[in-house]
């Protein structure tokens, strides 16, 4: 059976569940420093779309679907990470890929990496791929950081109109070969283990 819950060093990586609106709300969705990142949200942003997500994360199929994990810490929701089926990126259709966001006050303790790593031998162990792909504004120095201590090297750009931003924004595309993953963070069978 294919595991929901990812036990890290200091976090864990579990699905979304309705009473996480609040939290999920006053973290993410509402705070523009985490929003301005984001292509999708609309802002000002609106609850309506913070429910339709947390309705959606919470009925989401691990076997099948794009799985977005919350990441708590100290048994609070600190953010979010999700392993996208291929499709996600046109430019790369074939590829999965990788999400992420993380509260502000969470931020600067590797949190994310440490939750990165885990749902990425996660997504390894389902998708049975030799890649996965990400994609990152040329202007997140800090989320660039992020994807080359996970192995990720860049792999071209693109354009994506960001809502928040009201503009088209100039994305970098980056891959991450299973290899170097593993080479870096182990292999992903015998990290996932008997949870799979």
């Amino acid at each position: 059976m294919l595991t929901t819950t990812l036990d890290t060093q200091r976090l864990q990586l579990r699905p979304f569940q309705s009473d996480d609106l609040a939290r999920f709300w006053e973290i993410g969705h509402s705070d523009y420093e985490i929003a301005r990142w984001l292509t999708g949200l609309t802002w000002p942003p609106i609850m309506m779309e913070a429910e339709a997500f947390i309705e959606k994360a919470s009925a989401a199929n691990p076997k099948t679907d794009s799985f977005p994990f919350a990441i708590e810490f100290d048994g609070q929701l600190v953010g979010g990470v999700e392993i996208e089926k291929p499709g996600d990126l046109k430019e790369f259709p074939e590829l999965p890929t990788i999400g992420y966001w993380l509260s502000q006050k969470a931020q600067g303790q590797g949190f994310m990496v440490e939750a990165c790593v885990a749902a990425l031998h996660w997504g390894f162990s389902r998708e049975a791929c030799d890649v996965f792909a990400a994609r990152v504004f040329a202007t997140n120095y800090s989320s660039q950081k992020t994807l080359k201590k996970l192995g990720f090297e860049p792999a071209g750009v693109c354009l994506r109109y960001s809502k928040p931003l009201q503009q088209d924004v100039e994305n970098i595309i980056m891959h991450l070969p299973r290899d170097r993953f593993e080479a870096l963070h182990g292999d992903a069978h015998v990290m996932m283990g008997a949870a799979l």
